[in-house]
């Protein structure tokens, strides 16, 4: 029987160490990033949808409504949540980005979701995410969350949401002010 494609590119990373005979198996979150990687050029939706279905190209099998509220609530109950300071590649980042209070909060208004693909010396983490049908390649700096830009130009915060022309009082535009979790997937 033929493998699909997606599935044989899966089959190094996956943590099980189900596809082939070697038994060696390497680490789940490389396995998040890869499935997220080739789920670009699939169309599973936007923000948390997309994640859940990388998530699941990694082996991980539960099921939401699709919404970042209901990941949040899969990946605080079943994984561990760890500070935004010690996330790794192939953890998830969820954000508030259409809260108006003057914290973030995961808690009450979690709307977002991307994926952990690297992280700089400095604390600035690079992240995968869908929006507008596209998966780009994020930043969020939680050491500096209201620098769009650093002294030699680079990007410390993507804007995750558009500038609007009646500005609700409080809102936020940079991925650091809108950073309000990360959860790290745990092996099974």
């Amino acid at each position: 029987m033929a493998l699909p494609w997606r599935l044989l590119g899966l089959c190094g990373f996956t943590a099980a160490a189900a596809c082939s005979g070697s038994g060696h198996a390497r680490r789940l979150p490389a396995a998040v990033v890869h499935a997220a990687r080739l789920e670009a050029s699939g169309a599973h939706g936007d923000g948390s949808e997309w994640v859940e279905h990388s998530l699941h190209g990694a082996g991980l099998r539960f099921g939401t409504d699709g919404s970042a509220r209901a990941l949040w609530g899969y990946m605080r109950a079943s994984h561990e949540l760890v500070a935004a300071g010690a996330a790794r590649p192939g953890d998830v980042v969820f954000f508030d980005v259409w809260g108006t209070a003057p914290e973030p909060s995961c808690r009450d208004r979690v709307d977002h979701a991307g994926i952990v693909e690297s992280i700089d010396a400095d604390g600035r983490i690079g992240f995968l995410e869908r929006r507008g049908g596209r998966v780009l390649h994020s930043f969020v700096d939680p050491d500096r969350p209201t620098a769009r830009r650093d002294d030699r130009g680079r990007i410390l915060n993507s804007f995750l949401r558009p500038k609007l022309i009646a500005e609700p009082p409080g809102a936020r535009h940079f991925a650091g002010e809108m950073i309000c979790g990360v959860a790290r997937v745990l092996h099974r």
